[in-house]
């Protein structure tokens, strides 16, 4: 086994600002493997994912009946048995070939949901992993949503709640650091300072890692007609926070939130 013990992964919801703290990571000596997601309009400095990866995720969302957009979380018992195994070995393999002896950049919006299917992997080969999740506005990333995919607002808002939630309760075991896609663009050489002293990377010393003039949807106003505002803005205020108890209010405001959508009892929780 060549892959090293301390890769870094990247557990934010889609539009939230993951590319360009990629894409200055990756300046500061992490790997995205060896075949790179291209550049797109949407993106025009890159995604800095590894293609074969999101190939992998999107297999086994699939096979999982839940497509990338759809807001449902994942049932557990979609991480047990044989297909989950056989995953974990493809994932395994895929990780080898792509990343050989450098040291892992795992970003993946997909990831926020998938935590679970990594989870023995993790445990058994990356016991140093280091978790980054960057948060960003929903109402901000349901727009960014609304204009690259056609997506309605109440749809993106949903899949913003799913992904984060999923993800910073799946991540508590690991080692991690949060930011936000606000400090990232207004204060980037500081913002990834705080990051690389945690991720044991070089400090950063240019002031031009990160482009500031990519961040569009800056309307914080919450949508006509959009509902559970009740929960979402709550979730996105407590992830923000500095408060000490934020996993348990968001435990709390996940339930009862999972509870308005009707997914409820523990095949959900």
């Amino acid at each position: 086994m060549s892959l090293r013990p301390d890769p870094v992964f990247i557990i934010g919801m889609h539009r939230s600002g993951t590319s360009a703290l990629g894409g200055a990571l990756e300046k500061l000596g992490l790997s995205v493997g060896k075949t790179v997601m291209p550049a797109e309009a949407n993106n025009p400095k890159g995604y800095f994912e590894n293609l074969a990866l999101t190939n992998l995720h999107d297999s086994f969302l699939g096979e999982s009946s839940c497509p990338w957009y759809d807001p449902k979380p994942l049932k557990p018992r979609r991480f047990r048995g044989e297909v989950a195994s056989r995953y974990r070995k493809e994932l395994l393999a895929m990780l080898e070939e792509e990343f050989g002896e450098t040291r892992p950049l795992v970003k993946d919006p997909r990831l926020c949901r998938l935590i679970p299917l990594w989870r023995p992997l993790l445990k058994e080969f990356f016991p140093k992993a280091v978790f980054i999740l960057p948060v960003r506005h929903p109402v901000e990333v349901a727009s960014s949503l609304q204009k690259r995919d056609q997506m309605a607002l109440d749809q993106g808002l949903k899949l913003w709640t799913v992904h984060v939630v999923e993800g910073e309760r799946h991540t508590r075991e690991f080692a991690r650091a949060f930011t936000t896609y606000d400090a990232l663009i207004a204060s980037p050489k500081e913002t990834l300072a705080r990051l690389t002293q945690a991720l044991n990377l070089p400090r950063p010393q240019s002031t031009e890692l990160v482009d500031a003039t990519l961040r569009h949807h800056k309307d914080l106003s919450w949508p006509e007609n959009a509902p559970d505002s009740e929960w979402i803005l709550p979730i996105y205020e407590t992830l923000v926070s500095d408060a000490p108890d934020k996993s348990q209010t968001l435990d709390q405001l996940r339930k009862g939130y999972y509870r308005k959508m009707g997914w409820t009892g523990p095949k959900w929780w």
